[in-house]
């Protein structure tokens, strides 16, 4: 999807504690910086 849709991606391991961002050398600044934005979202919201 990320190269026919032109989507944009993250990276995020769910089911510890708090998520852990996944990120890649290869990968953007922009798809660095939305897996962070997602990790934090995703940790606000855990219960």
């Amino acid at each position: 999807m990320t190269y026919f849709a032109d989507s944009k991606s993250a990276g995020i391991i769910m089911g510890a504690k708090a998520p852990i961002v996944l990120v890649s050398r290869a990968d953007t600044s922009e798809t660095k910086l939305l897996s962070i934005a997602m990790g934090s979202i995703i940790a606000k919201n855990i219960k």
